[in-house]
C-alpha cells in the first residue's frame, strides 16, 4: 500500500544499475534520473569534499532499491529533462512508496522546488517540516539551523537557512533583488514570478523573512537564488530585538 505522497500515475518501470547519490541514479538503458522535489548532500566530486550525511542518503536509497529488485516506477515531471540531460521524475517503489518521501522523513533530504516541476510540493514540505521539528538527520546539523543573516561570512557557500530584515528591494530586467541586513542578496528571477502568484514583493520592506537555498559568494556579500515561495517565509513585520 502506498504511503506518503503517492503517485498520480506512473509512466514507466525502470531498472537501476548504479546509485550516484541519494537523488540521482543510472538506469539499465544508460539514462540518468534526477529525482524531483528533493536534494540530498553531495558525495566527493571534482575535488569538492563529501558533504555530511551524503553517504547515509546514498545507503538509504540503495537499501530501498535492493529490497525492491532495483526496480523503480517513474512519474515524469512537466519538464522532463534538466540542463545536464538527466531525466526528471518522481520515483516510486513497486509497493507504491515514494522514494523522496522516505528520504525526507529520515532527514536525509531537503525539499527542492524548481518550477515547472511543482507536483507534490505541499506533501514534501510537510514531511520535511516534521523531520526538521524532530531534529532528524540533516536537521541536527548547524548548517541546517535558521541563523541570523548577519552572522554569515562573506565567503559562505552551500545550503543554509537564514533570516533577516529586508532593507532594500531592487529590480532589474531579469530579477528582483532583496537585500537582507546588507549581509545577503536574495535573487528572485522574473521568470519564476508566476510561481508566486499575486504576491507583492514591495510589501517585504522592513519585514523579517527566512530564506533557504544554496548560497554563493557574490562581489562583497553572499547571494542566494529563490525560485519558489517554498523557499521564502515571512517571519514578522519587523526585526526582533
Amino acid at each position: 500500500m502506498a504511503g506518503a505522497c503517492p503517485a498520480d500515475h506512473t509512466s514507466e518501470r525502470v531498472h537501476v544499475v548504479h546509485v550516484y547519490d541519494g537523488d540521482t541514479v543510472k538506469l539499465q538503458d544508460g539514462r540518468r534520473v534526477r529525482f524531483i522535489g528533493i536534494n540530498t548532500p553531495e558525495l566527493e566530486h571534482k575535488g569538492k569534499p563529501v558533504q555530511p550525511l551524503a553517504q547515509a542518503a546514498r545507503t538509504s536509497l540503495t537499501s530501498m532499491l535492493d529490497v525492491n529488485n532495483r526496480t523503480l516506477l517513474l512519474q515524469h515531471g512537466t519538464q522532463q529533462l534538466d540542463h545536464y540531460g538527466r531525466v526528471l521524475a518522481h520515483a516510486f517503489l513497486e509497493n507504491g512508496e515514494n522514494v523522496a518521501a522516505q528520504l525526507l522523513r529520515q532527514g536525509l533530504a531537503t525539499t527542492l522546488v524548481v518550477p515547472p516541476n511543482t507536483w507534490g510540493v505541499h506533501c514534501y514540505q510537510a514531511l520535511e517540516e516534521a523531520a526538521r521539528a524532530e531534529g532528524s538527520g540533516l536537521w541536527a546539523l548547524d548548517n541546517y539551523q535558521s541563523h541570523d543573516v548577519r552572522s554569515l561570512p562573506p565567503d559562505t557557500r552551500g545550503f543554509r537557512v537564514v533570516k533577516g530584515r529586508v532593507t532594500a528591494i531592487r529590480r532589474s530586467r531579469h530579477n528582483i533583488w532583496l537585500d537582507l541586513e546588507h549581509s545577503l542578496t536574495v535573487q528572485v528571477p522574473v521568470k519564476s514570478l508566476a510561481s508566486f502568484g499575486t504576491f507583492n514583493f514591495d510589501t517585504l520592506t522592513d519585514r523579517v523573512i527566512e530564506v533557504r537555498g544554496w548560497i554563493k559568494p557574490d562581489q562583497n556579500k553572499p547571494k542566494v537564488k529563490v525560485e519558489h515561495p517554498a523557499a521564502l517565509v515571512i517571519i514578522t513585520t519587523s526585526q526582533q530585538p
